[in-house]
């Protein structure tokens, strides 16, 4: 399993012991079939993330994932399976002052129908152009990196998934 922390800023600016920290648990879907994974492609900003997101208030995992996964891509989760690895993210608040935003991303693999649904995306996934894309992971992850090498416009978390896709590529090896 693995475990990675993410520093959206420079750690020396953000003050984890003396701060109220924000806490966001998430689950991500990885969808593999095949050389293909299941991903969000975000055409708005060009990146790809993992299908996913916030855990709400008495939300099982596998209710958070299923919820997510037709959100986002438009399918039904049929199985969930054990957790592979966890990111977590520490980052400024948005509320500002003396907070940290601090987000812990599980990875869980699951399995799909292979017939599609109509996505539910949220307002904001509608304004990124959030469309359900099979690629192959080293295709994604190029793509990803070659967003961060040129500091293109990206949403928060493209380094999160980038990395986590650069661990998924060797664990499916």
């Amino acid at each position: 399993m693995f475990e990675e922390t993410i520093y959206r800023k420079d750690k020396k600016l953000l003050d984890l012991n003396n701060s109220n920290i924000i806490f966001r648990n998430a689950v991500r879907a990885v969808i593999i079939n095949g050389n293909k994974i299941l991903m969000a492609h975000l055409e708005k900003t060009n990146e790809y993330k993992f299908p996913g997101g916030g855990k709400e208030e008495n939300e099982t995992i596998e209710e958070a994932i299923i919820r997510e996964v037709l959100e986002e891509v438009g399918y039904v989760v049929e199985k969930t399976n054990e957790k592979i690895g966890e990111i977590t993210e520490y980052d400024t608040a948005k509320e500002g002052g003396n907070n940290i935003f601090k987000m812990v991303s599980e990875y869980y693999p699951v399995e799909v129908n292979k017939m599609p649904q109509k996505q539910k995306l949220e307002e904001y996934e509608k304004e990124l152009l959030f469309k359900p894309r099979w690629i192959e992971m080293e295709t994604a992850y190029k793509t990803n990196m070659e967003r961060i090498k040129n500091k293109d416009e990206t949403t928060s978390g493209i380094r999160r998934e980038t990395k986590v896709l650069e661990i998924i590529k060797e664990m499916y090896k």
